[in-house]
């Protein structure tokens, strides 16, 4: 072989090992021990809303709940995908969310008003290469690390994880538990089968499980070494407990249907028959106000809005500037 012609050889076969190595870099799927989706706040409320990089990603009631992004001052909304979703998380450019075609936006039509498709998808942040990791029927579901982990409705309830690849997938747990309270590998959650305690499971051991809390515990929410749930043996009232020194200490006596929180407050639905609302007051339940009178739920939070949903009126979304600068009013796409 001449010279030349090894030059030529030897040029295509760079190029071709080039080519293959961006398309499998182009294809493997980022992940990472460290890596987690959604706040508990917002996911305990449906996970209809989530922030990352400068981005939110949103559940549009006014198109059938489908996937939306926009920018934090709500601007530049943009549809992802055609059907509804929920428990969205996100890491790494990807996004990660329940699915679910009995909600169909608006304008589609052909074959995907006419199949039937459910479960756990994955997809770019522009809504691009939409995988379906799972299909089945599942409820909550939270990025914990590498893994998915989702409860799945079916035969009786279960636990499940599934690696972000779509490898690995496994059954956790014969209970039906929440994996949404995950903190540093831990996930806080609720027994369902035995007991109501809080317990806790080491995703980077085993799934191995200890106890927490004693009681009839819900919802539990971990924040800045505390854990934050409503006490059913106390009127649904809300408290929390210092994962490090076990003290325990009432935030508010006022009966909670959900809550959320961030760095400065909690924001709660307050349950009382003559006078429901949502309400705020500081992480240690001092100077409590109400924000809107109503019976309000899906409780989500982003950097500069609360949002919330009106009992009897799910076709919409109402928010607020955190910073208090508006009062509530309806959520409209700008």
């Amino acid at each position: 072989m001449s010279k030349r012609a090894i030059i030529v050889v030897s040029i295509i076969a760079l190029l071709t090992v080039g080519t293959l190595a961006l398309y499998i870099h182009g294809h493997q799927i980022p992940m990472s021990s460290s890596d987690s989706g959604n706040s508990a706040g917002n996911l305990h409320n449906n996970g209809y809303f989530f922030e990352m990089d400068g981005n939110v990603y949103f559940s549009n009631p006014y198109d059938s709940n489908c996937l939306y992004s926009m920018n934090l001052d709500e601007t530049k909304p943009k549809r992802l995908t055609s059907m509804g979703v929920k428990y969205i998380n996100g890491a790494n450019g990807l996004l990660y969310f329940y699915m679910d075609s009995t909600s169909v936006g608006k304008g589609v039509g052909g074959l995907g008003n006419a199949t039937n498709q459910y479960g756990i998808y994955r997809c770019k942040i522009n809504g691009g290469d939409q995988t379906c990791l799972l299909r089945d029927f599942c409820g909550e579901l939270s990025l914990c690390g590498e893994y998915v982990y989702y409860q799945v409705k079916t035969d009786g309830g279960s636990l499940n994880k599934i690696r972000v690849d779509k490898k690995n997938k496994t059954l956790v747990s014969s209970e039906m538990i929440s994996p949404v309270c995950y903190d540093s590998g831990i996930i806080y959650y609720t027994g369902v089968d035995n007991d109501h305690a809080i317990h806790s499971m080491d995703t980077q051991n085993g799934d191995a499980i200890k106890d927490v809390l004693s009681g009839h515990c819900f919802f539990p929410i971990v924040h800045y070494g505390y854990i934050y749930y409503l006490n059913g043996d106390s009127n649904y009232s809300l408290w929390r407990t210092n994962l490090y020194s076990g003290e325990t200490e009432l935030i508010t006596s006022d009966r909670v249907d959900c809550f959320n929180l961030n760095d400065q407050y909690i924001y709660y639905s307050y349950s009382n028959t003559d006078s429901p609302a949502l309400r705020r007051c500081g992480l240690d339940g001092s100077g409590k106000v109400d924000l809107y009178e109503g019976v309000v739920n899906s409780i989500n939070l982003t950097s500069r809005f609360i949002y919330f949903k009106v009992y009897g009126q799910d076709d919409v979304m109402y928010h607020m500037p955190l910073d208090g600068s508006a009062p509530a009013s309806l959520f409209v796409l700008n």
